[in-house]
């Protein structure tokens, strides 16, 4: 059996913890967009009706976003190859996502989305390390 990297483990806590609460959160998201949108289809609140469907769509895009997480939680813990690519993909998405919100305000915008970004690739450089990929077998 292979060993598996005390970062590695560490790292699969963090994403089932992630899971968790994405999971809630979204759920809590889905919750508000259905009530919003009844109350607004009751009482014809246009307004109401339409942002509770904008809530309800990013919940159920958060939902999905949570069981990938708890995917890729999951295959980390049991050092399975397809999850380093999974946590590749997801790592590489946050840098992408907070590249695009580092440009939607200011200065100080700019600035926190830079410092922001030092996490994920501290962990894009972390799974790149050779201990890591050889854990995976690559």
């Amino acid at each position: 059996m292979r060993q598996r990297p005390t970062g590695i483990a560490i790292l699969a806590l963090i994403f089932m913890g992630l899971g968790i609460l994405s999971f809630l959160w979204s759920l809590f998201v889905f919750g508000f967009g259905g009530i919003t949108t009844t109350v607004g289809a009751l009482f014809g609140a246009s307004g109401w009706s339409s942002s509770g469907v904008s809530n309800v769509v990013g919940g159920v895009i958060g939902m999905t976003t949570a069981i990938v997480q708890f995917i890729v939680a999951f295959g980390l813990w049991r050092l399975r190859p397809w999850a380093w690519i999974l946590a590749l993909i997801a790592v590489g998405l946050s840098v992408v996502n907070g590249v695009i919100g580092m440009f939607g305000g200011g200065f100080f915008t700019f600035c926190c989305g830079a410092f922001g970004l030092l996490i994920p690739l501290g962990l894009l450089i972390y799974l790149f390390s050779p201990g890591v990929r050889r854990a995976f077998g690559r």
